[in-house]
């Protein structure tokens, strides 16, 4: 399975379903919006929140993968002995503080 292009397919229906969200919004209120990546100076609350939501999805789009390698790595340091991951525990979070650890040991560098 290419967890990017599922990531990426994921990020895409999520930007559908606000952009028709906005449309019928739009619709019911008579009112014109731009499309959620266009720049309006007139922009109203509802859309500046559908393009915020947007963009937090495009950032999924990129994490998913990255959460995935991570969980992958977890499972692997778990299987050599480097971290003990509890049922309920995230292979991925138990990966990220061991790594955190080892290469930012330092509370100030850790962000």
């Amino acid at each position: 399975m290419n967890h990017d292009k599922v990531a990426a397919r994921g990020a895409e229906e999520i930007i559908e379903l606000l952009t028709l969200c906005q449309q019928l919004q739009s619709e019911k209120d008579g009112r014109e919006r731009p499309a959620p990546g266009a720049y309006s100076r007139d922009e109203d609350e509802f859309s500046d929140r559908i393009r915020s939501a947007c963009g937090h999805a495009l950032q999924l789009r990129r994490l998913l993968p990255v959460m995935t390698t991570l969980s992958a790595i977890g499972t692997e340091m778990e299987r050599r002995g480097e971290i003990i991951v509890l049922p309920g525990e995230d292979y991925a979070q138990k990966a990220l503080e061991c790594l955190k650890a080892e290469y930012l040991p330092e509370e100030g560098d850790a962000p």
